[in-house]
């Protein structure tokens, strides 16, 4: 990994990486050799040589060029990415690959499921088209990364603060925040948009003033150049897939996904807000009620109030105060029991290494599968100048069966033990994230297991996050928490009592939480689903907002500017509510309970596992037994 200076460590990133896609281009000749008859000997396996190379430089610069603290490294590892998709275009469009590919009979039904995913691939990069659309194609592929990459990074290096006049603004958080945000020079308090603040100050500051503030402030990130630059996304995506034979780029992206098209994901999303609607208008009511305390006659509920009367509900009508569990999660001893657990219910163990990495807060472990070599696995955990701001995993290194074990990545923004000024608490909702985040880790880790590179991951992208949205219900269950959750002061076991309240009070606004979550699938979705040529984000934002949001939207509000999804996710953001409705139904595998040992390995190898080497509704419906269905969605919607 790259050390030394800046401009050292960014000369051997670019040199590692020209590397790999020199070696690339070389496997690419050795396929142009090939003579009938084709086969797995002297077309699949060079290609899948060829994949793992572009594989190791994509992946590596696109996590570096998120986390690496030198900008110059940074924007190494982007030129890298530029790079690595241009070849991967050429690829996809090369006419002897594609006839020889076409040639491979069906003998090996592993060996052909990638031939007929590659083909597919290449008919979905231009080419069938003739050389003057392929060329355009190209073009376009290659300005769609540079808008992305742009779009990223502007979200990443815009860190947006408030200022508060005094102690009074921090009335409502918890004595460890306030003593973290001591007033400085100037005698003001500074609060910031990165989550280890935004989260606890926009859920118990009393100062609604100060909240919408900093709501503000976080809605406006990276405008006003990102809202240009998605107005030239749209527009890029939109002509490729005209290019292409697509009506709109939503029908393009959903077209290989579990949804199969744009339709189908309108109709999911008009019957999952129609599950919402009964919970979500018994939510609201207790949401204003609480409100009406403060502000008789309101009859809304505001992006910048919605998280802080969510939290006054659940301390007034469901007797639990969020603020009293966070002495609980302090982050090092939260850390600690994910790998316990990992290693207790799926036969992952994991023995921290010294690897120096791109950052020294990095820290690496060594993973073994059911006492085998599983690869390793790295947590870059704690916000910093420069760095992705939200919660992801990323790939230092795919696993491919006889090559290579896997190198999976977590990145977050949670509270660093090494620079609070007291113990680092969590939110509970941040240990949710940290459990799901490792969820994509261990498909990770189980799924680097097969020989062929095009089939290590999940093939449908919107059915990646229900194994992550599943690890999520072992963080509410008794038996887990009592193992590690002690109290930061006294060293008090968490009380049954207490998990019994966090798990009532985990029910209140799941119907608003839904409807939040359709509500921006809805704008994913519809900022794909039309002609750009004019189109106002901001307009069609507020417009969406009024049939789904179950809050008030900021006049100001420019959230799309810093909405990071509208670059990887495009048109899919409904995949969370997509995988949670599979998540769901997956709980009915367990009827003795999460922490069931043998239903957790049956998950692990059924689930995880496989990876692309099946669709992933033969993969769920080899687990349950039947096909995934919607009805646990809506039973877990239900009003209590």
């Amino acid at each position: 990994m790259a050390t030394g200076t800046a401009a050292s460590a960014a000369a051997e990133v670019t040199e590692r990486n020209r590397g790999r896609i020199e070696r690339a281009r070389q496997l690419l000749g050795t396929i142009h050799e090939a003579r009938a008859p084709f086969g797995p000997g002297n077309v699949l396996t060079p290609l899948n040589d060829l994949s793992v190379e572009l594989a190791n430089a994509s992946s590596e610069c696109g996590l570096l060029s998120e986390v690496h603290p030198d900008a110059e490294v940074r924007s190494a590892a982007e030129a890298i990415v530029r790079d690595v998709v241009a070849l991967q275009t050429e690829l996809l469009q090369d006419a002897a690959l594609y006839d020889a590919l076409g040639g491979i009979n069906k003998s090996d039904p592993l060996a052909f499921r990638v031939v007929e995913l590659t083909r597919r691939d290449m008919r979905r990069t231009g080419i069938e088209l003739d050389q003057a659309g392929r060329e355009l194609v190209r073009d376009l592929r290659t300005k769609l990364i540079t808008l992305g990459q742009e779009f990223s990074r502007n979200i990443r290096d815009d860190v947006r603060a408030i200022e508060l006049d005094g102690p009074a603004d921090l009335e409502g958080l918890p004595a460890d925040y306030v003593a973290q945000h001591p007033p400085g020079d100037n005698g003001k308090i500074r609060v910031t948009t990165d989550y280890p603040d935004a989260i606890p100050f926009m859920s118990y500051a009393k100062s609604e003033r100060a909240r919408r503030a900093l709501s503000a402030a976080s809605q406006t990130r990276a405008t006003p150049r990102n809202l240009e630059i998605l107005d030239r996304l749209l527009g890029a995506r939109q002509e490729l897939a005209t290019m292409l034979g697509y009506g709109t780029w939503a029908d393009y992206a959903t077209e290989i996904l579990m949804s199969g098209s744009a339709q189908n994901v309108r109709d999911f999303i008009a019957r999952a807000y129609e599950a919402t609607e009964e919970s979500a208008r018994a939510d609201r009511e207790l949401l204003l009620a609480a409100k009406r305390r403060n502000h008789p006659g309101a009859t809304t509920i505001g992006d910048w109030e919605s998280t802080y009367y969510t939290e006054q509900v659940k301390a007034r009508t469901l007797g639990f105060d969020a603020r009293t569990v966070r002495p609980y999660f302090e982050y090092r001893a939260v850390r600690q029991a994910i790998l316990d657990l990992v290693s207790e219910l799926f036969g992952i163990a994991f023995t921290k290494v010294d690897e120096p990495l791109w950052h020294p807060s990095v820290e690496t472990f060594d993973v073994t599968v059911d006492g085998r070599p599983g690869g390793r696995i790295s947590l870059d955990m704690h916000p910093r100048e420069g760095k992705y701001k939200h919660a992801a995993c990323f790939s230092l290194r795919v696993g491919v069966a006889g090559k290579q074990l896997p190198h999976p990545v977590l990145v977050c923004n949670f509270p660093d033990p090494d620079a609070a000024s007291g113990p680092a608490l969590m939110e509970h909702r941040e240990v949710v994230t940290f459990f799901h985040e490792f969820g994509h880790l261990i498909h990770g880790i189980v799924g680097g297991t097969h020989p062929w590179a095009r089939l290590v991951r999940v093939t449908e992208w919107d059915f990646i996050e229900a194994p992550s949205q599943f690890l999520e219900e072992w963080i509410y269950d008794f038996a887990v928490l009592r193992g590690f959750a002690k109290h930061v002061e006294t060293g008090e076991q968490i009380s049954e009592e207490l998990v019994a309240r966090l798990r009532s009070a985990r029910d209140f606004a799941r119907g608003q939480f839904v409807q939040r979550q359709l509500f921006l699938s809805a704008v994913s979705l519809a900022y794909h689903d039309r002609d750009t040529a004019g189109l106002d984000t901001t307009a069609l934002a507020f417009d969406l907002a009024e049939r789904y949001s179950p809050t008030e939207m900021l006049p100001e509000s420019r959230f799309q500017a810093s909405f990071g999804h509208l670059d990887g996710y495009t048109a899919a953001y409904y995949t969370y509510m997509w995988s949670l409705c599979i998540a769901k139904d997956l709980g009915s595998a367990f009827p003795n309970g999460f922490l069931d040992p043998v239903a957790a390995r049956r998950y692990r190898d059924l689930i995880l596992a496989p990876a692309g080497t099946k669709p992933a509704a033969t993969l769920v419906e080899d687990f349950l037994g039947r096909p995934y269905d919607f009805e646990a969605f809506r039973k877990w919607l239900a009003p209590r």
